[in-house]
Parts: structure tokens; C-alpha cells; sequence
């Protein structure tokens, strides 16, 4: 029987202490720094061996430039995934791990793009994530495109929850943040923010939600457990909060579906 994103989210989560001995640690090292842009439009943002963003800045109207994930600690940025039928849930957002990740591998194919393969532990799914730098000018941000191709290994139909998640401090501890069809963004009024926007998804059954997450803090949220009793929210919030793309996909055996979310700064 096969499981739709509302059911999932009303699942009885598993404690994230469930998971398997770590495998291939957490990272917020930057292993690749990508700048763009020049004068208000200069952006740099890095990518982590495991496929986080482990930095992301732009310059804001003042001329300095205003630091969106690693503002006052290391950035909690990342991407989860829960199967409906087994409940097993993986999860890297930088900070932490769920501890049953093979080690990954990352390669720099051009001067712009770097490609993270990665497997889990249990051989069930592979995940390649191609982070693009879609440079800025001196008019405009620069972003990071992230495209994740992920594969179902085993032999079994299976509807997944994928999710990316950033806690975004624009420069300040108090943000707002607010979410619509496809974006999630967190700013400070008046100054500089950071934007994530979801693609659209097309096919048959698959669809996604974004969500303000007011609780950000902590090891980040688990994807087999409700985004909404974790604090996420579909309305405006006031805070210290978080950027949430979560997508139902259903992926059949050996097959493949991709989804891509775009960080940008506003």
C-alpha cells in the first residue's frame, strides 16, 4: 500500500537515536567556495564534501556583505529522506547526521558545478546532488541551483518524503520569515535575506509543500516525523526560524525522479 506525504506526516516519528553507527560523519568543513557578482550583486556561498551549504552571503544595500547560514555558528543546511514504507530516516545537515550514510564523493566537473554522489548505508538509495553556481552580475545576486537525482536501489515501489532544510539568520537574530507555493525565505525588514524556492513537480502523484519552520534549532527536523508538529508552518512568523522544501515523491525500482531547490539571496 503505498502512502501519500499527508499520511507520512501524521506517522509516529522514530527517535533519531534509532539510526546505525555513523559511517561517514557530518561535515561543515568548506570543501568548494564559489563567488559571483560584483559591488551590491557579489555573492559567495560553499559547498561541503557531503553536499551542504556550509556559507552563503551577499552584499546588502549598505555595502557589507550580510552572512545568511553561518551567522553565529556553523550553518544547519541539508537535505533528508524518509521511505513511507520502512520509516527509516536519513538526514545530513552539516551540524549532524543521521549516521547511516556511505561516505560520499565529490567532484568539481567544471568551473561552476560540483557533483555529490552519495549512498545510504543500507544500499537502498543514492542520491546525486549537482550544485550550480548561477552567477550574479553587478545588478543582480548570484545562487546555488541544487539538483538531486535520487534513485530507489531496492526492488520495491516507494513513495519517499525528501526534504532540504536551511536555518537562515540574515544578519540578525530576530528574522521574519514567510513561505508561498514555492518559496520559503527568512530576512531581516528592511535589510537582506536568503530565499529557497522548490521546482515544480510535474509528475503524476508527486507534489511539494514548502514551510516556515519556527523551531530551527537542535539537530534539524527528522523527515519521517510531521513537519508541522516539528514547528513548521504555512503562514508568516517572527523569530528565529528555518527554510523548508519537503517533496512526495513516489519512485519506483531502479528508477530515478528529480527535484531541485535554488538558494538566493532577496
Amino acid at each position: 500500500m503505498k502512502f501519500s506525504l499527508v499520511a507520512v506526516l501524521i506517522l509516529c516519528s522514530f527517535a533519531f537515536a534509532q539510526t546505525s553507527p555513523k559511517l561517514n560523519p557530518a561535515s561543515e568543513t568548506c570543501a568548494f567556495t564559489f563567488t559571483s557578482g560584483a559591488g551590491h550583486g557579489l555573492t559567495q556561498y560553499c559547498v561541503t564534501g557531503n553536499g551542504n551549504i556550509a556559507q552563503f552571503s551577499a552584499v546588502g544595500g549598505n555595502g557589507l556583505p550580510t552572512e545568511f547560514l553561518s551567522t553565529f555558528g556553523p550553518a544547519i543546511e541539508g537535505y533528508g529522506l524518509c521511505a513511507a514504507n520502512a520509516l527509516i530516516p536519513y538526514w545530513d545537515y552539516a551540524q549532524n547526521d543521521s549516521g547511516n550514510w556511505n561516505t560520499a564523493t565529490a567532484v568539481l566537473t567544471n568551473p561552476n558545478t560540483v557533483v555529490i554522489t552519495r549512498t545510504t548505508a543500507d544500499g537502498v538509495w543514492k542520491l546525486v546532488q549537482t550544485i550550480t553556481q548561477l552567477k550574479g552580475t553587478k545588478t543582480s545576486y548570484g545562487a546555488a541551483k541544487i539538483t538531486v537525482a535520487i534513485t530507489n536501489l531496492s526492488t520495491t515501489d516507494t513513495v519517499i518524503i525528501f526534504n532540504r532544510h536551511a536555518h537562515i539568520e540574515a544578519g540578525a537574530t530576530l528574522n521574519d520569515y514567510d513561505v508561498t507555493q514555492t518559496t520559503a525565505f527568512g530576512m531581516v525588514p528592511g535589510g537582506s535575506g536568503l530565499s529557497s524556492t522548490a521546482s515544480f513537480v510535474t509528475t503524476a502523484f508527486d507534489f511539494s509543500i514548502g514551510f516556515v519552520m519556527t523551531a530551527p534549532g537542535g539537530p534539524g527536523p527528522n523527515p519521517c516525523e510531521s513537519f508541522p508538529i516539528q514547528g513548521g508552518q504555512q503562514a508568516f512568523f517572527q523569530g528565529d526560524g528555518a527554510a523548508e522544501q519537503v517533496f512526495n515523491l513516489d519512485i519506483g525500482p531502479g528508477k530515478t525522479k528529480t527535484v531541485t531547490v535554488t538558494y538566493r539571496p532577496i
